[in-house]
């Protein structure tokens, strides 16, 4: 009989509450796609150093699902009490009908069994499917090849997903037992009578609040962009105490403040049903305010991470422009005090490499100038600017590369050589994609001053191509010098570039990483090889993708839990007011008001629920990107990068699909009401 109740009982909350039963699925899917990259990855054609990173991603992400599993586990939880309220009635019945409070525990231990098991194997089942997905995305993370990959299933995974939300319906079951047995039956019989207490009521203490939360935010954003992040800093921390509390204020004044100030607009407040709406959502976000805090600084910290970690990976995106162009390079440092070796053939040399006729190469020297970026840009800069280039590693002495030498870095890319005049240069560099004073230098400027002569600019735009492939480079600057130069050329490294010809470039990418990785043990035992940097590109693109892979997965992982956390308490919340306000509702029906009027005044009232903490999240979001662009050296225009339309769009359609399938399970619970 408890079975028959029981699996009764769940088909009709699944039809009353399906948000309820997707989110389930949605953090099992979730949970088990995340933790499956370390499968998944296996099947990609990753390099030795690549592989380091995935280790380290791995583990973080098994450390952060510790913390999603308490989130997701507050969650289910929280969801659960919803239920448990809206069927207080119900139960209530049943204790009417001589059933024990021991019997009903029964019930709700089979209901909450079969709830688990049926979310779990459809979640399992739908994060198999996305976790393909996921593949592709680490490919294109970590610029891997996917021609080993195939369809596979983690069964590590599974397992995981399992104990964990297995752990997770147990505590379920045991909150539930504890709920019922602190419940009387006359509270579960009258549960649909309570209303809500409204906690702010005098229209000029609510203004006031308001106001003073206002403040608050306001010099919390004051505080946070003058310091940035910076977590030691006393400031720092109060500015995020400071926007905490404004934003506890704001919710807690909110609703009684917009109604005072409705109320002074007849036309809008007396038309429709726009009493009801404004009185609901005051009832409402009055007696949630806890709750839409929480779920605001949730929907903050989601839209600042994606946006963030994307804009650093788009960031990487362009840096990386014209620093690919070699299969391997490395430089020597040749002006340190008393450093025997100034020559990479001499180093090279020393442990008998030697090049492969297919392996195309070409030696070059690097020199510094009397003459500094800041020198250049000194017109063009603000006084900020300068201060910022001043403190910047891109700051101080122009590099020089003879133009005998940079034609033949040409010519392993198969480009014409270039002819120089005695008083010209060419202009090497990258710095206009991340400078605007260099931009201005480059369109103004026609001629550079070098030891007391003037050379003459041979090209009006920069070029975008780097000498060397390197991540100690990725922004870069070279002045293209005459093989006569007669000023004064301080030595500052010997470099090379190689390129991979013919069907041999899997066994020149294993020669030369094991190369590198030579040099690097050496620099621990001889001083000669203290600074001798190299990278084939792979693990150029392991060194510079691999730290953004783990930073945006992590950025993915936390984003999505909090989003879908968020939009289902919100979801579920408005549910809930909908079955304690059939009574209403039914109201609003015998006074005359059509089934139309009635769908609109749902609608409205769930857009502005969802809206509210949204809105006010995404004044946060603008101030906390902006702080961190700052910290992660990125433009300010990244934010409306070619990764902006796409998270927006995914941002939209979870959070935009809670609020659709809220207001369809709304409209449904008040229309099916008698």
């Amino acid at each position: 009989m408890f079975s028959k109740i029981a699996i009764n009982n769940v088909k009709r909350s699944f039809k009353d509450y399906s948000i309820y039963f997707l989110t389930l699925t949605f953090a099992v899917c979730i949970f088990y796609s995340f933790n499956s990259i370390e499968t998944q990855t296996s099947m990609l054609e990753i390099s030795k150093s690549t592989k380091s990173y995935m280790v380290t991603l791995n583990k973080l992400i098994s450390g952060a699902s510790v913390f999603v599993s308490f989130i997701l586990g507050g969650l289910i939880i929280y969801a659960n009490n919803f239920l448990i309220k809206k069927r207080k009635k119900e139960l209530g019945i049943y204790m009417t009908l001589g059933m024990s409070k021991g019997k009903i525990s029964r019930i709700l231990i089979l209901e909450t069994f079969l709830i688990g098991v049926l979310s779990l194997i459809v979640g399992i089942l739908l994060g198999i499917i996305v976790s393909q997905g996921l593949s592709v995305i680490t490919a294109k993370l970590l610029v891997v090849d996917m021609n080993k990959y195939k369809f596979i299933i983690s069964v590590n995974a599974i397992i995981k997903s399992s104990v964990y939300f297995g752990i997770i319906f147990l505590l379920v079951m045991i909150f539930n037992q504890i709920i019922i047995s602190k419940y009387k039956l006359i509270d579960m019989l009258n549960a649909a009578k309570k209303n809500e207490d409204i906690k702010l009521k005098n229209p000029i203490v609510s203004i006031f609040i308001f106001l003073l939360s206002i403040a608050a935010l306001i010099a919390a954003y004051t505080m946070v962009l003058k310091v940035g992040l910076a977590p030691n800093n006393i400031i720092f921390i109060a500015s995020i105490a400071l926007g905490i509390i404004g934003t506890l204020l704001c919710f807690f004044s909110l609703s009684s403040f917009l109604i005072h100030m409705v109320q002074r607009n007849k036309k809008i407040y007396l038309k429709n049903l726009n009493v009801f709406v404004l009185r609901q959502i005051n009832n409402k976000i009055t007696t949630n305010f806890l709750s839409m805090t929480t779920i605001c600084l949730m929907l903050f910290l989601t839209i600042t991470l994606l946006f963030s970690m994307f804009g650093y990976k788009a960031n990487l995106d362009v840096m990386l422009k014209g620093n690919t162009s070699f299969d391997a390079s490395a430089k020597l440092d040749s002006d340190i005090k008393g450093k025997k070796i100034k020559d990479i053939k001499e180093s090279l040399d020393k442990v008998n490499f030697k090049f492969e006729p297919y392996e195309k190469h070409a030696f070059f020297t690097e020199y510094k100038l009397k003459v500094s970026l800041r020198d250049l840009l000194s017109k063009y800069s603000s006084e900020k600017e300068q201060k910022e280039l001043q403190s910047s590693y891109t700051d101080g002495p122009v590099s020089a590369v003879k133009i005998s030498e940079y034609n033949s870095i040409r010519q392993l890319l198969d480009q014409k050589p270039l002819d120089l005049k005695d008083n010209e240069i060419l202009v090497v560099s990258n710095y206009e994609d991340f400078n605007n004073a260099f931009h201005e230098f480059m369109k103004n400027e026609s001629a550079v001053v070098i030891d007391d002569k003037t050379y003459s600019i041979k090209n009006k735009a920069p070029i975008k191509e780097n000498i060397i492939s390197s991540t100690a480079s990725l922004e870069f600057l070279y002045f293209i010098i005459p093989d006569n130069f007669q000023g004064d050329l301080k030595l500052y490294s010997s470099c090379f570039n190689t390129m991979f010809q013919g069907n041999n470039s899997q066994k020149s990418k294993e020669r030369f990483a094991d190369l590198f990785i030579e040099l690097e043990e050496y620099r621990n035992e001889d001083e000669n090889f203290m600074l001798i940097y190299g990278n084939t590109l792979e693990q150029l693109y392991a060194s510079v993708y691999g730290p953004s892979a783990i930073i945006v997965f992590l950025g993915i992982y936390l984003g999505i839990v909090f989003l879908i956390s968020s939009a289902a308490v919100l979801a579920l919340q408005q549910l809930s007011e909908a079955s304690d306000s059939l009574s209403r509702y039914n109201s609003l029906k015998k006074i005359g008001a059509t089934e139309k009027m009635i769908n609109k005044a749902i609608l409205i009232q769930n857009l502005i629920y969802f809206m509210i903490p949204l809105a006010l999240a995404i004044i946060h979001s603008i101030v906390g990107i902006t702080v961190a662009n700052e910290m992660l050296r990125m433009d300010n225009k990244s934010i409306f990068g070619s990764y902006s339309l796409m998270l927006a769009l995914t941002l939209t359609i979870i959070y935009g699909g809670y609020f659709y399938a809220t207001y369809v399970g709304f409209k449904s619970i008040v229309k099916n009401s008698d």
